[in-house]
């Protein structure tokens, strides 16, 4: 056939190459000066933001809430040290050695936290009751006057079971009204009556039933906060844990690997002291960097291995160096160009951007397709300037527009409401340019130095010889070809259909790391244990109001604040914590106290049978008054010790509650200074401003659970902030982000294609590829039971890359080669195309041999998107081609419509 009259695009590719072969060494001096200037800029002036959040833009109301929030209250990500032992004790004290280390060692570690120690607050605990509580305990110790008086001994002896039925049942006989002394006794009377029943069956079942300072004093969970230090134990008590905050380094992606590794020398130094003791480390800034430091460790395999996958190939295809080191020579130019412009304009890598060069190596390696075309020149007689030009007037258009289509997908994704997908998008959309830009000058050029021209060549016009063709035993049965890919399609569509998406980041996580594994530990025992959401008050009465709003919210687990650790009204209750104290004074302790004289149960029988006659108009004290008559009846012959038995511990309890109250009565008021500093530094802000933590009742891993939460917490207190926040929004913008910039992309790519296809039906065409790969990828990720996920995420745009790259070369050798026979891909495109494929199947293939779930995943996709990308456009767009160039042959010609015979029939 005749060659096609060259377009702009032709010339202008044409003219750079020409320019370019006749000055190679200026050439390629400039273009590797500029990669050294790039280096150099690079490590001058490129910045790496490695935390999470700089993933998002600052923009954003959740973003500036959580910037607030660090303003006033530093950084909240803990690292985490769980102890797991027989009993609480070891536990414990096996945290008390790592705290005393971990303090040691400031540089490295601070906001050390795994107790509160409230025991300077204790004597003075009546303080937080409210107001009308203290003066109602007053009131009730002032009537407690004969047990407290000069004849107090008296008073005690007389105090037992009979005694107080005897009272009660005077109180409720008399005619009038009962005093305040009568209400309280009677209030008292059915927990007493209940404690009596219950030891009368089994002694072992007394409690206590005196609430001398309200219905609370009974329950001394309370008073044992500040009584003892509390640490953090999981709801059953089966899992301790420590809190600390590392220290962070600089702009490395692994800030925190220099205090993890500290803190694990710690544990494994403590560990044999307490050889019952599990000890583990986990937290979020663990799992960050043993996801690093693994995710490093499997790159690295990964990279060996498709090193020596790729150079087997390139020996293979090329049986020589030479093609090779121009190929990679020339895309290591152009990601050192892209790295440089990087710099330039965006002036920072994040933990996305970080993987352009990744990207560049799957989608920038056009000099495959450039000396895979020279070389084809070479073998039909060309040499030096006039194979240069064969190879600029057949591959160079393609190689643009693909470079351009690609490109301007990436370009597409910085509309994406996510930033560090929009700045992905631009460092990678950029880099691809600049690596078609290097492919156009740095191999022509350095072919140029190698070749030998020959007088011939510059007046030689140039020839369009005869072509091989790509599998020509399945390009002669197109249609078995099509029909085959059909089923497969059908299939695909059904296994998609199964293709969910997983958000949980844990799932990701290398399975057999130590941080994963005591993170799943503490999931099955406290789900929602390190997970929260954070609410910022100005004053005590605020708090107060945000904690009981959450508290009453199902989604929320336990509410910590410390802002009541310092009570209100103090100037208000001190004057009645006084009197109390003055009251108690003469109080004896509880060893000189007196025993009772115990009841009979005659005598409590008779009193029992009044009382429940008289207590018609209280039926709870009925009921009570009931159990304790049906106990008597059915006691054993030793009632009479059990009574006995209950009457001293009666006395004695009371004794003790009153004492007790005597210790947390004096009167002094609580100031900030005295709260424990652990507790100020975590949960009171620079700003005087106090937090409050709501932590969660599921484990917020799971993301429906997540949504949930946040959304629950965020109705509660719109300025609500926190990791929960954090994590939600992060993966929904990335998950939205990829999205949106997939149907940005697509539109670029679209209008892109036309300018350079003109027709709609090309343009379809040369989608066919993408559209038919993505299918069979997800139908093969649905088989196989990969989910999509915020890691594999990634590989949507190296696919589309690819399946629109393929599409476009095959579209334009269809062009190049389109005559009087039907078409079959040319053996130099499908074996440039095949070769730039295995470069990046072998290249990210190799991930999937990563134990980190998540990069083996994208391996996974990547490979088998790629394969299924470039088997649609190497076997089933050229069937689709011959076929549709059949039927415009038997239209335009029908004598030539019977099929030619063999490759032979294929000529130029």
């Amino acid at each position: 056939m005749t060659p096609p009259h060259p377009d702009r695009l032709t010339r202008l590719v044409a003219a750079v190459v020409a320019a370019v072969s006749r000055r190679p060494r200026l050439t390629l001096a400039l273009c590797l000066s500029l990669a050294a200037a790039s280096v150099a800029l690079a490590a001058a002036r490129l910045e790496y933001h490695t935390q999470r959040n700089d993933l998002l833009s600052a923009d954003k109301p959740g973003q500036q809430r959580w910037q607030r929030y660090l303003d006033a209250f530093g950084e909240d990500d803990d690292m985490v040290v769980v102890a797991e032992g027989p009993d609480r004790a070891r536990m414990t004290a096996a945290l008390d050695a790592v705290a005393e280390r971990l303090k040691q060692r400031p540089e490295l570690f601070d906001r050390v936290f795994h107790r509160t120690d409230l025991r300077g607050l204790h004597d003075r605990a009546l303080l937080f009751l409210s107001t009308d509580q203290i003066a109602a305990v007053k009131a009730r110790v002032e009537r407690m006057e004969p047990l407290l008086g000069s004849l107090s001994s008296l008073a005690w002896q007389r105090l037992n079971l009979s005694s107080l039925l005897a009272s009660a049942t005077v109180a409720l006989e008399s005619e009038s009204e009962p005093g305040p002394a009568d209400a309280d006794l009677l209030a008292q009377m059915p927990a007493v009556a209940r404690a009596a029943a219950a030891t009368l069956r089994d002694p072992a079942a007394y409690r206590n039933p005196w609430a001398v300072a309200g219905p609370r004093t009974a329950d001394r969970d309370d008073e044992r906060r500040l009584t003892e230090p509390q640490y953090n134990l999981t709801p059953d008590g089966s899992l301790c844990v420590l809190l600390c905050r590392p220290r962070t380094a600089g702009q490395s992606f692994t800030p925190a690997k220099e205090a993890n590794e500290a803190l694990r020398a710690i544990l494994a130094d403590v560990g044999p002291a307490f050889p019952d003791v599990k000890l583990g480390l986990t937290g979020l800034p663990v799992l960050e960097t043993d996801e690093m430091v693994r995710s490093d460790e499997d790159s690295r395999r990964a990279s060996w291995l498709a090193l020596l996958g790729v150079a087997l190939l390139y020996f293979v295809v090329y049986r020589g160096l030479r093609y090779p080191l121009l190929t990679v020579g020339s895309l290591l130019v152009g990601t050192v160009w892209a790295l440089g412009w990087a710099t330039l304009t965006v002036g920072h890598l994040n933990i996305l951007s970080a993987t352009f060069a990744v990207m560049l190596i799957g989608m920038g390696d056009y000099g495959v397709l450039w000396v895979a075309r020279f070389d084809e020149g070479r073998r039909l007689g060309l040499e030096g300037a006039a194979a240069q030009r064969y190879t600029a007037e057949h591959a160079g258009p393609g190689i643009v527009t693909a470079a351009a289509t690609t490109a301007l997908a990436f370009f597409a994704t910085t509309l994406a409401d996510f930033q560090a997908v929009a700045e992905l998008g631009w460092i990678a959309g950029s880099g691809v340019l600049l690596c078609a830009i290097s492919c156009l000058t740095v191999v022509p050029a350095a072919l140029a130095l190698r070749a030998t021209p020959r007088a011939a060549e510059t007046t030689t016009p140039l020839q369009f010889p005869t072509a091989g063709a790509w599998l020509p035993g399945l390009a002669g049965r197109p249609r078995r070809v099509l029909l085959g890919g059909a089923v497969l399609l059908v299939l695909a569509a059904v296994c998609a259909s199964r293709l969910g998406y997983d958000h949980n980041l844990l799932n990701m996580q290398a399975k057999d790391l130590d941080s994963v594994q005591w993170e799943h530990r503490l999931i099955d025992r406290s789900a929602g244990m390190t997970w929260d959401a954070l609410g910022v008050a100005r004053t005590p009465a605020e708090v107060a109001r945000l904690r009981e709003a959450f508290e009453a919210v199902p989604e929320v687990g336990k509410v910590v604040e410390v802002a009541s650790l310092v009570p209100a009204d103090q100037e208000a209750k001190l004057p009645l914590v006084a009197a109390i104290q003055e009251r108690l004074k003469t109080l004896k302790p509880v060893d000189q106290v007196p025993p009772p004289r115990v009841s009979s149960p005659a005598a409590v029988r008779d009193w029992t049978d009044r009382l429940r006659l008289a207590a018609g108009k209280h039926p709870d004290l009925a009921r009570a008054v009931d159990e304790l008559r049906a106990a008597l009846d059915a006691a054993p012959a030793d009632a009479a010790d059990r009574l006995a038995a209950f009457d001293r511990r009666l006395v004695a309890d009371l004794a003790t509650d009153l004492n007790r109250l005597k210790a947390v009565s004096r009167p002094a008021p609580i100031a900030w200074a005295e709260v424990p500093e652990a507790l100020r530094e975590r949960y009171v802000g620079a700003n005087g401003e106090f937090l409050v933590r709501a932590f969660a009742r599921e484990s917020l891993w799971d993301h429906d659970a997540l949504r949930r939460f946040t959304a629950a917490a965020a109705a509660v207190h719109p300025e609500a902030t926190g990791k929960s926040f954090r994590t939600l929004e992060g993966l929904d913008q990335m998950k939205r982000g990829f999205e949106r910039a997939g149907l940005y992309a697509l539109a670029a790519i679209v209008a892109v294609l036309l300018l350079d296809l003109r027709r709609v039906a090309d343009v379809l065409l040369a989608l066919a590829p993408l559209g038919a790969g993505a299918l069979l990828t997800l139908g093969a990720m649905g088989l196989f039971g990969v989910p999509l996920n915020p890691a594999n995420m990634i590989a949507l745009p190296l696919v589309v890359g690819v399946g629109v790259d393929n599409g476009v070369h095959v579209l334009h050798d269809y062009r190049d080669r389109r005559g009087r026979v039907p078409y079959l891909l040319g053996a130099a495109t499908g074996r440039g195309v095949l070769v730039a494929a295995l470069t990046t199947v072998l290249g990210f293939g190799t991930l999937t041999t990563a134990r980190h779930v998540g990069m083996a995943s994208l391996g996974l996709a990547l490979m088998v998107g790629v394969t299924c990308c470039t088997a649609a456009a190497l076997v089933g767009l050229p069937a689709l081609l011959r076929v549709l160039d059949e039927r415009r042959l038997r239209r335009t010609r029908p004598t030539l419509a019977a099929k030619p015979r063999g490759a032979a029939a294929q000529a130029a």
